[in-house]
């Protein structure tokens, strides 16, 4: 009985790695051209800021979600040809361009900043935030709210005069978007009322993204009235937490 159990036993395992071989052959395996030349230790030594941007690609979110280098830049991965693999691939990320290209994925805050008063100033001469000012190129870096407020205060402060209120608006807004992000995890991890969470999901998804045209005043006034709801739904799912 033992023999034959063991002999079941191999002819699986053999039958197992023989399906896996099979798998790994007919399965064309894509060659990404353009990591295999960034991350190369050649290219390391001989153009080190590109090898790091690489670098920060990789442990990205948009790493990490199996974007490729084209999804942003255009040109072509499947060749060896320099000329070929580069080809337009700086123009989606031009400064000025670079809105357009992150809409591709990001609609919602790509349709609120289209309505901003920067996006008007940064069509018209380039002299506005674009989405890379806030959140970085490669390592697409967290939000914090003083980061933002350093941001904001180049060129709104009081020495220019141009609504030297804005900083500290956007951090107290951000800050407190901060705090609703923490009480929607635990409202959405403890709350019984599925319906009341996915509400609650959707109104935050969409106050993230209209931040995006900066129009603070309306967004702080909305950030107060979710604060309100969220800090109500986080005492009931309290209450249902201590029922379980």
């Amino acid at each position: 009985m033992v023999g034959a159990t063991k002999g079941s036993i191999m002819s699986y395992t053999r039958l197992l790695l023989v399906s896996l071989f099979v798998t790994l052959v007919a399965t064309p395996v894509r060659a990404d051209k353009c990591h295999q030349c960034h991350k190369s230790r050649e290219f390391k030594v001989t153009h080190k800021k590109l090898y790091d941007y690489n670098v920060n690609f990789e442990v990205s979110v948009h790493g990490i979600a199996e974007l490729e280098c084209t999804d942003c830049h255009g040109g072509d991965d499947n060749t060896d040809n320099l000329e070929i693999a580069h080809k337009g691939v700086l123009a989606p990320v031009r400064y000025d361009k670079i809105p357009e290209t992150c809409g591709k994925c990001h609609e919602d805050q790509h349709d609120a900043f289209v309505t901003s008063h920067h996006y008007q100033l940064l069509e018209k001469d380039g002299s506005a935030p674009s989405c890379v000012t806030c959140h970085g190129s490669m390592d697409m870096d967290f939000i914090f709210a003083t980061k933002v407020k350093s941001t904001c205060l180049f060129c709104h402060n009081h020495e220019s005069g141009i609504f030297p209120q804005i900083p500290g608006q956007a951090e107290f807004i951000l800050s407190k978007l901060n705090i609703i992000k923490g009480y929607k995890g635990y409202v959405e991890t403890h709350a019984d009322d599925k319906d009341m969470v996915r509400d609650l999901g959707d109104a935050y998804n969409k106050l993230t993204s209209r931040w995006h045209s900066f129009d603070l005043d309306g967004v702080e006034a909305e950030t107060r009235t979710l604060l309100g709801e969220y800090r109500k739904a986080k005492a009931q799912a309290m209450k249902d937490r201590k029922k379980k």
